[in-house]
């Protein structure tokens, strides 16, 4: 799995089928996992998304196999596919789960001199490995089963090495991964959402929560979860968390409200919306883990 390259554009520009995952990631997911169509184009409104926009890709989207509809008379309504919730959830995983774990001090290696495919090497460092020259990455884990996996897929003789020391931890990731990138990411973010103000108007409150969350949703993409002892011990990323999380709960209640009228009435049949799970939502999870010291 490649990141989603939509994600990189600024928010002033971004595109309907890269909201729309973030809002099936954060919303529609957590609150039964379907929403109809016109309420998903109600949501879309909200960041100044024309309907036509949004059903044009949504179908794309069925295309490619990340949502499937059903139909229901005239009525259309749209869930992630198995495929979707884990284009979602992987990253979230590999930031929280492995963030979460006992680091051992020690390295693993791939040494794969012939690997040149770079969509396999931007799978391979998706999956959280670091390049430390040609032919090498680093993970600061017991390898992850889909690198592997993937490694396989793709015919590439590898040798995977465990327990590697080296003799500077952190400026060992300093160099293989692009951690001041990902600092000024952070700070970035930091002078964006701090003490931003909620609006009161319900639709705007809801845009804010969509725009944060899909903001927040780079890290994703950007983080490769490493532990706190090779990181800088100012890292930004704990505080962003932080902020992340103060103003993600400041908007949670009213937001929530806001889709339940949403889908209320939406459809030809009782709505989808199911009791709101909020642990489903691949955004929202981990902040202990993020926010830890």
């Amino acid at each position: 799995m490649t990141a989603d390259p939509e994600i990189a554009v600024t928010l002033s520009h971004v595109r309907a089928r890269s909201a729309l995952f973030t809002l099936f990631g954060d919303v529609v997911l957590p609150a039964g996992g379907e929403a109809w169509l016109s309420t998903i184009t109600a949501c879309m409104a909200t960041l100044g998304f024309r309907s036509q926009a949004v059903r044009t890709a949504l179908h794309r989207m069925a295309v490619e196999g990340w949502v499937e509809p059903r139909r229901e008379g005239r009525y259309a309504a749209y869930r992630l596919t198995a495929r979707g919730v884990d284009r979602l959830e992987e990253a979230a995983a590999r930031i929280y789960r492995l963030r979460s774990l006992d680091w051992d001090g020690t390295w693993r290696l791939v040494l794969a001199p012939d690997l040149r495919d770079a969509e396999v090497v931007a799978e391979l460092e998706w999956i959280g490995y670091g390049r430390v020259q040609d032919g090498v990455w680093a993970h600061p884990h017991p390898h992850p089963d889909t690198a592997k996996a993937l490694l396989a897929r793709a015919g590439v003789e590898a040798t995977w090495v465990e327990g590697a020391s080296v003799d500077d931890d952190r400026a060992f990731a300093g160099g293989a991964w692009a951690l001041e990138a990902l600092r000024d990411a952070h700070r970035d973010f930091l002078d964006e959402w701090t003490d931003v103000d909620v609006p009161t108007d319900p639709d705007e409150r809801f845009a804010l929560r969509l725009r944060l969350v899909h903001r927040w949703r780079r890290f994703l993409f950007l983080d490769p979860g490493l532990p706190a002892e090779v990181l800088p011990a100012d890292w930004p990323g704990y505080t962003a968390a932080q902020v992340f999380a103060r103003t993600y709960e400041s908007l949670r209640e009213p937001t929530w409200a806001h889709y339940a009228e949403l889908q209320a009435g939406a459809g030809p049949s009782p709505s989808p919306t199911g009791r709101i799970e909020e642990s489903a939502s691949p955004f929202a999870q981990g902040l202990a883990a993020l926010g830890q010291d």
